[in-house]
């Protein structure tokens, strides 16, 4: 029976996602067409007032889908740790590591943000550099208060590309514990 609802609520949550996409997207091309207001682009405007309204209805109609497969994903986890099912472990490892991506990716996001802050020249020099100095040590780097904007450019491209990995680590991991629980 939880198998069953558990692809249900897959399936569901795949296609929330899917009309999310779709009004994110719209809602973006509304934006664009707002700004060109000329003839065609109120046609435009209009059209896509059009689908997003419809793209809005599905999304009533499929409701918490996403949240409801995440309960049901969560259900599956806890009855896989608790028995002697070998995918258990992993589960629990999987776990363990998605905790610690969900600490370091957005706090070396925060990092990356305060260097770009100090490219920028938002606010006082002296306020950005201590904002990224102290963000900076938050993940373990080190960077001295004098620094200068090559060095900030450096450190900003390296948190950038660290950010893309834990990302990609982030979205592997969450495929995998997927692909357990489906499998349980």
């Amino acid at each position: 029976m939880i198998d069953e609802d558990l692809h249900t609520a897959r399936r569901r949550a795949r296609r929330w996602d899917e009309l999310n996409e779709s009004r994110t997207a719209i809602s973006g091309l509304m934006r664009d067409a707002r700004r060109e207001l000329d003839a065609s682009a109120g046609a435009r405007l209009g059209a896509y007032t059009m689908v997003l309204a419809t793209v809005e209805r599905e999304l009533a109609e499929v409701g918490p889908a996403r949240e409801l497969y995440e309960e049901l994903l969560v259900r599956q986890e806890r009855r896989m740790t608790g028995s002697a099912d070998p995918r258990g472990a992993e589960l629990l490892e999987i776990g363990r590591m998605l905790t610690e991506l969900d600490v370091e990716l957005p706090a070396r996001e925060r990092a990356r943000a305060a260097g770009l802050a100090v490219l920028d020249g938002e606010g006082g020099r002296e306020e950005t550099v201590a904002a990224f100095v102290r963000d900076v040590g938050a993940v373990g780097m080190s960077v001295a208060p004098d620094v200068a904007d090559g060095e900030v450019e450096g450190v900003v491209a390296r948190l950038g590309e660290r950010c893309v990995e834990l990302g990609r680590l982030r979205d592997t991991l969450n495929a995998r514990r997927e692909e357990l629980l489906l499998a349980g």
